[in-house]
């Protein structure tokens, strides 16, 4: 199993410096074994943008 970005239920969102949004997280970096690696913070707004910028991009 691959790596993992977990945001907690729990997770209060803040403002994010790039897109103003109140949806950056602080998330999870769990190895395919369950094993956490790390944290980053994780824009949950920008993130889908991106996501649908390089759908449309690839058709």
């Amino acid at each position: 199993m691959p790596n993992r970005v977990m945001i907690s239920r729990d997770s209060k969102p803040i403002p994010c410096e790039e897109c103003g949004l109140p949806a950056l997280h602080v998330a999870r970096l769990v190895s395919g074994d369950g094993t956490l690696l790390g944290q980053t913070m994780v824009c949950t707004a920008c993130r889908r943008h991106r996501s649908e910028a390089e759908a449309i991009a690839v058709q």
